[in-house]
């Protein structure tokens, strides 16, 4: 399978991505009409508790835009599409989640609650809650995977990015509101991302490729000496820095020395030829 279908019409995909915002909106809007923007945190972080804290924390990396990059890069290749639009998306979704944060500027639950309240795991974060980032970082990476493999093989995808979100709450970091708006923020990003590379296809070049592809590898490398607050969570950082790294290696590096740049280059020739056709 390859992603030549990414970008078809699909008025059943496009009402269902419409469908969840609409739910994640009005979860908003309930949340607000009890006029406790903080509402069901506790009894959230409450019913968490029934997993251990470990699982949260390794649950949360997954917002992590490295994390989602390291686990995409043995498929760059496969699906150079797919990796574009999800770059662009994450931009879109994440200059929209730095303004919300900016614009907001709500407390987080350890800059509220009693200690005897909340159970922080990780670092102690106490400003610019709305909405969650990582829960934006998670939504948005499964929009295009969502357009490509449908709802019955993206399903999974969909579920983990729920659990991601879920996690801030676990770990103390969100308010339930800041997560269903981050869910929001991350389906609208993802989906204008994956419109805009419809036309938008620098992307798609060869050079352009590649470069997108090694600044991924150069974020990815990073992933065992910064944990951002999350120190537990190096092995699991570890192994994804691996994935990633290696199917860097194989993809690209291997019959890069092997064949030379023509060789490397091959599985994107017909894609060049796409982009020029689109420009």
């Amino acid at each position: 399978m390859n992603d030549q279908g990414l970008h078809a019409r699909n008025p059943v995909f496009d009402a269902s991505i419409a469908g969840l915002c609409l739910a994640f909106a009005l979860g908003l809007v309930a949340i607000g009409q009890t006029g406790d923007w903080y509402s069901g945190f506790i009894p959230a972080q409450a019913a968490s508790q029934v997993l251990p804290g470990w699982l949260w924390e390794s649950l949360t990396t997954l917002g992590d835009g490295r994390v989602q990059l390291a686990l995409m890069l043995p498929f760059c290749l496969r699906y150079p599409r797919v990796f574009w639009a999800l770059v662009v998306g994450a931009l879109l979704a994440g200059a929209m989640s730095r303004g919300l944060k900016i614009w907001f500027d709500l407390p987080r639950p350890a800059a509220v609650l009693d200690a005897s309240q909340i159970t922080i795991i990780g670092a102690r974060l106490t400003a610019h809650s709305f909405p969650s980032g990582h829960t934006v970082s998670a939504f948005s990476f499964v929009v295009a995977w969502l357009a490509l493999l449908g709802w019955r093989r993206a399903l999974p995808i969909v579920v983990i990015a729920g659990l991601a979100g879920f996690s801030r709450i676990a770990v103390g970091a969100h308010w339930p509101v800041d997560v269903l708006a981050g869910a929001l923020v991350g389906l609208a990003g993802g989906w204008l991302g994956l419109r805009l590379t419809r036309r938008f296809r620098w992307g798609l070049g060869i050079r352009a490729h590649w470069l997108l592809v090694v600044i991924a590898v150069i974020g990815v490398a990073t992933l065992p000496f910064d944990g951002q607050g999350y120190p537990d969570t190096r092995p699991w950082r570890i192994v994804a820095c691996l994935w990633g790294l290696g199917g860097f290696v194989l993809c690209y590096l291997q019959p890069l020395l092997s064949g030379g740049w023509r060789a490397a280059n091959r599985p994107l020739e017909g894609l060049a030829a796409e982009r020029q056709a689109g420009d």
